[in-house]
C-alpha cells in the first residue's frame, strides 16, 4: 500500500511541476533595466536617482504633493482669528511659541512635531476662547499631541509637567488633551509648509547649507502672525526663494515653477514679509534664530541677516 500510495504522490507531484512550468513558459519576462523602468514611468530627473529606495516613493511622490496643494487650505486657522480672542494677542502667541520652539529642542523632537503644535494651537484657538492663564497649558498639549502623531518615541505627560515648572498637573493636561482633541474632531493630519519645502529643496538641488537656511525662514514664520494667511506651499516657495537668493544660486529655475505651480510675482508679497522678519536685528524673541546660530545647523541665522535686498 505504501509504494502504491508513493507512486501515486509521485505522479501527482510529477503533474503539478508539469503544470507549473507550463504556466512559466506562457509569462513574458521583461528584461528591462531599472534605466527603462524609469523612462517608462515618466519620472523626472528630481526622482530617477530615488528610483531604488521605496521610502521616497517616486511613483506616488508626485500625486501626493498635488493633493496635499488641493487640501491645504482646509485645515488653515482664519488668519484673523486672534481679533475673537478676549484675554490673549498674538504677542502672547508669539512668546508662546517662541517657548515651545526651546522645549522641541530639548526634546529633541522631529520638525513635523513642531509644525503640526503650531496648527494645533491655531485651530484650537480659533474655536475656543482661553484665558492667559492656560495658554501655556495649550502649548504644552498641543505639543504632546503632536508628539504622539509624529514621534516614535513621544515625550511623556511628566515630561510636560516639568518643562512647565509644574504650572499644570497631570490631570490637567489630560483634561486639555480630551478637549482639544474633541474641539478637532480629531483631525490632526495637516500638508505643513515643512513637506513642501523638502519638496521644493529637491527640486532645486539644494545644498545642506540652503535647506538649513530654508528651514530657519520657515520656522520664523510660525511664530509671527502675519503669516498666517499664507498656504503653507505659498510660505515654502517664498523660503524656499529666499534661502536660494540668500546663498548666490539661480533662484526660480522653469523645474521649480513647474512643481510649486507659482512664478514669482505669484510670491514677491510673502517672499518681501519673510525678508523683513529675518533682516530684523534685534528681535525680542529669537529661540529659532539661537537655534540656527548654532554649528549644527550651519549657522545660517547669521547667512539671513546680512543679506542685501532681495528686490
Amino acid at each position: 500500500m505504501t509504494d502504491d500510495g508513493d507512486q501515486i504522490m509521485t505522479q501527482k507531484d510529477r503533474s503539478a511541476r508539469s503544470s507549473l512550468a507550463a504556466m512559466v513558459d506562457d509569462v513574458e519576462v521583461d528584461d528591462t533595466t531599472l534605466e527603462d523602468s524609469v523612462s517608462t514611468l515618466s519620472l523626472s530627473h528630481v526622482d530617477a536617482a530615488d528610483a531604488q529606495d521605496p521610502r521616497q516613493v517616486v511613483d506616488y511622490v508626485v500625486d501626493i504633493l498635488n493633493h496635499f496643494k488641493s487640501v491645504e487650505t482646509r485645515r488653515m486657522p482664519p488668519a484673523n482669528y486672534m481679533s475673537k480672542q478676549t484675554d490673549i494677542n498674538s504677542r502672547m502667541r508669539e512668546i508662546l511659541i517662541d517657548w515651545l520652539v526651546e522645549v522641541h529642542l530639548k526634546f529633541k523632537l522631529q520638525l513635523e512635531t513642531l509644525y503640526l503644535t503650531v496648527n494645533i494651537i491655531d485651530r484650537f484657538l480659533a474655536r475656543r476662547a482661553v484665558s492667559r492663564t492656560k495658554l501655556q497649558l495649550v502649548g504644552c498639549t498641543a505639543m504632546l499631541i503632536a508628539s504622539k502623531y509624529e514621534e516614535i518615541y513621544a515625550p511623556e505627560v511628566r515630561d510636560f509637567v516639568y518643562i512647565s515648572d509644574k504650572a499644570y498637573t497631570r490631570e490637567q493636561i489630560l483634561a486639555m488633551e480630551s478637549i482639544m482633541l474633541n474641539t478637532l474632531s480629531f483631525n490632526l493630519t495637516v500638508p505643513s509648509a515643512l513637506r513642501f519645502a523638502q519638496r521644493w529643496a529637491k527640486v532645486a538641488g539644494a545644498d545642506t547649507t540652503c535647506k538649513h537656511l530654508i528651514n530657519y525662514l520657515l520656522e520664523l514664520t510660525l511664530q509671527d502672525s502675519k503669516f498666517l494667511k499664507y498656504p503653507p506651499s505659498y510660505a515654502a516657495s517664498a523660503a524656499t526663494f529666499l534661502a536660494l537668493k540668500m546663498t548666490g544660486k539661480v533662484t526660480w529655475t522653469p523645474a521649480l515653477q513647474a512643481h510649486t505651480r507659482y512664478n514669482v510675482a505669484d510670491i514677491q508679497s510673502c517672499v518681501n514679509d519673510l525678508y523683513s522678519l529675518a533682516s530684523k536685528e534685534s528681535p525680542k524673541y529669537k529661540a529659532v534664530r539661537k537655534k540656527y546660530t548654532s554649528r549644527k545647523f550651519g549657522e545660517v541665522a547669521k547667512i539671513a541677516a546680512g543679506a542685501p535686498p532681495i528686490f
